[in-house]
């Protein structure tokens, strides 16, 4: 939220953490048959599915929802599947001696040869296409493969093999770049009887407290009882890191395989953070030998050697639960607490390895947040009325993907929330707000990430938000960091992003009052991973300019500037060197009501601090003041917010937990006043609020 704009529209104040370089996956390219430019592995493809007659992107999906197209040298994943189609062999599933028989290629060859391991995985799924009954005809249709599809992924019923399936043409809808590239294909499977199954843990009134996941955004699907043990022989202490060695849907089969002989109480999503919960807390899976009986086990999907997997909606997704998991059983937010697979006693497993990055894990751990997938922020304009007083919102993510508003009164928000819209911002994209159109109202935004990049937006009627409409086809992609903010200072919120790798670009598209225009580079080193990028319009000249704070220890904890012109944001500048350390969550407002943002930071500690540095329009003022010495706990989502229409940002703070209430502390233009409870029931967890 930002402050009441006096005469002229500020722009957007948009903060978020921190993201993770991950392998970004661009739009699809369709591959070229004659391409002399033609990869090995594509070439592979392409001669396999002629031979066996079955659809090369279908194979080339079934071959990227098991491995990324990565053979991992032969080596075997957890269920003992090998290569880039992971053909099985284990007690009750053999598609790797299926293939052998099939296409009288040795084991050895199926196991470690690339183009062996594709053909043995085309034959299998011709030869499931043929038990089926499909003909010429029905096999020259992608859409007919879907209960082939289903098979293939060897589930232990017809819930799972939904769940593997849905995921595959997830991938044909949205396209494949890389070495064996995939165009989307924008078309319904044939699901067939699949069509009356619910995917595995979908939601249901009639579900049995049992069967209801302990974590409230996951999914529940219970493993096999044969690999986990009823009750536990100690209490919980720490939370278990691993990664699975394999692919999501293929893992939770593998746990309700009774000859798995092991399973863990969570599995997290790759692409989008999803959460499925197999074993109850209060039981002991088998997934650490010697920390079975103390900790829980959290199984993220991929590969230790390969960090393309290790997504941000992974790692937000994950942190959120972790964190859930420490406030019910008091396990410290720290590495004391939360341990690698490799860091149990007795343990030879090196998960989750060298590619997993601890810091930013922990530092995510210990944010609080604002809902599973989606970045934490703060700062995001919520006036969605236009009576100059920002409102609260809450994006429920999940199946349903509701979204919430309870509107500022001057001192309170109204008490009973009203649904503003029924489907927008879901599980893994990133909700932020802004007036998109310069109508005075906020709007709601919502950045897709993954390979489609969408970005698409649902403007407010004073009332509701419109459904939403694409206003951008490819922005902020895979795990790039989404912001918003009035760039250019024509009074319409822009969309930014922060690539937050090694490079460090930002890319903006302005917005046109209905639609974001092309993504431009305005900046190629700001915000490097590690660091917390931000927006706001810090020298008060009605243009949003980048803030990033780097976040190290006392003696690195600076707070970088780079202003804009209106076409590019010019160079980094120091504005402070002591501000948000470490763990702490800043924030960017006009607290003091002059036009210009200023810097906040929430310690979310015991002490519960909130520390304030004031913009001269060339620096943040060199030393830091608390504003206030009791406000956001840890746990809590801090937020700022101009909520009186005064022209001055509040601090306001979700409690999140068992209360679920919202606080607000006013600012006097020199403090924040003490917190006085604004609502008692906003902002669940898991949910994004803002």
């Amino acid at each position: 939220m930002a402050g009441t704009r006096p005469r002229r529209r500020r722009g957007a104040v948009t903060l978020v953490a921190v993201a993770l370089t991950a392998a970004t996956v661009g739009p699809a390219v369709p591959a070229a048959a004659d391409s002399p430019a033609r990869t090995a592995i594509d070439s592979a493809f392409e001669r396999a599915a002629n031979e066996f007659d079955v659809p090369r992107d279908l194979l080339v999906a079934v071959g990227y929802g098991e491995s990324r197209l990565d053979g991992h040298d032969g080596e075997p994943s957890q269920a003992n599947g090998y290569g880039v189609m992971h053909l099985v062999s284990n007690p009750t599933r053999h598609s790797l001696e299926w293939a052998a028989a099939l296409t009288g290629e040795p084991v050895a060859r199926l196991k470690a040869t690339t183009s062996a391991n594709i053909r043995g995985g085309a034959a299998v799924l011709r030869d499931l296409a043929d038990a089926q009954g499909l003909t010429a005809d029905d096999r020259d249709r992608i859409t007919a493969w879907y209960p082939i599809v289903a098979g293939y992924g060897g589930a232990v019923d017809d819930p799972t093999a939904r769940l593997y399936a849905d995921h595959v043409y997830d991938l044909l809808q949205q396209g494949i770049r890389g070495a064996a590239p995939v165009r989307p294909h924008r078309v319904e499977p044939e699901r067939g009887r699949y069509a009356q199954v619910p995917p595995a843990g979908t939601p249901s009134s009639k579900l049995a407290a049992a069967a209801v996941p302990e974590y409230a955004p996951a999914r529940w699907i219970a493993a096999n009882g044969a690999n986990y043990g009823a009750g536990r022989s100690s209490r919980i202490t720490t939370v278990i890191i691993h990664v699975t060695q394999g692919s999501y849907a293929g893992t939770i089969s593998w746990f309700q395989n009774p000859a798995a002989g092991v399973s863990a109480h969570y599995v997290v999503k790759s692409s989008n953070g999803e959460i499925t919960q197999m074993v109850r807390e209060g039981d002991t899976a088998y997934h650490a030998r010697s920390g079975n009986a103390y900790g829980v086990g959290i199984e993220h999907e991929g590969y230790v050697d390969n960090p393309a997997w290790f997504t941000d909606a992974m790692y937000r997704s994950s942190a959120a639960l972790t964190r859930y998991l420490c406030d019910k059983y008091g396990i410290p937010k720290s590495r004391a607490g939360i341990k690698g697979h490799n860091e149990i006693p007795g343990n030879t497993h090196t998960d989750p390895g060298p590619n997993w990055n601890w810091n930013y894990y922990i530092s995510l751990v210990n944010q609080g947040g604002t809902g599973t997938g989606s970045a934490y922020l703060a700062g995001s304009p919520t006036d969605f009325t236009g009576d100059g007083k920002d409102d609260v919102v809450a994006f429920t993510h999940g199946a349903l993907a509701d979204v919430y508003v309870s509107t500022s009164t001057g001192t309170g928000f109204a008490g009973t929330s009203v649904k503003w819209n029924d489907f927008f911002g879901l599980t893994g994209e990133t909700p932020l707000t802004g007036d998109f159109n310069g109508d005075g109202r906020d709007d709601i935004v919502a950045f897709t990430h993954g390979s489609l990049g969408d970005v698409y937006v649902g403007l407010s009627t004073g009332t509701g938000f419109a459904g939403g409409a694409k206003w951008h086809d490819f922005f902020a992609p895979g795990a790039e960091v989404p912001a918003v903010g009035d760039v250019n200072g024509d009074g319409r919120d822009d969309i930014i992003t922060f690539t937050h790798d090694a490079a460090g670009d930002v890319y903006v598209a302005l917005s046109t009052g209905s639609s974001f225009g092309p993504g431009q580079k305005w900046h190629e080193f700001f915000s490097i991973a590690g660091e917390y990028p931000a927006v706001g319009d810090v020298d008060g000249d009605g243009r949003d300019d980048l803030i990033t704070f780097t976040q190290g220890p006392a003696s690195a904890s600076d707070v970088i500037v780079a202003l804009s012109t209106g076409t590019a944001f010019g160079a980094a500048q120091t504005w402070h060197d002591l501000f948000a350390v470490g763990s702490e969550l800043p924030r960017v407002g006009d607290i003091n009501g002059d036009g210009k943002d200023d810097i906040v930071t929430f310690t979310c500690n015991a002490n519960a601090d909130v520390y304030a540095a004031t913009s001269t329009g060339t620096s943040f003022v060199g030393t830091t003041i608390k504003w206030n010495d009791f406000f956001c706990l840890a746990g809590e989502f801090p937020y700022l917010g101009d909520v009186n229409g005064d022209g001055r940002d509040d601090i306001v703070v979700f409690t999140k937990g068992a209360t679920n209430d919202v606080f607000v502390g006013l600012s006097t233009g020199t403090a924040f006043a003490g917190g006085a409870k604004w609502h008692d029931y906003f902002g669940l967890t898991g949910e994004t609020t803002l």
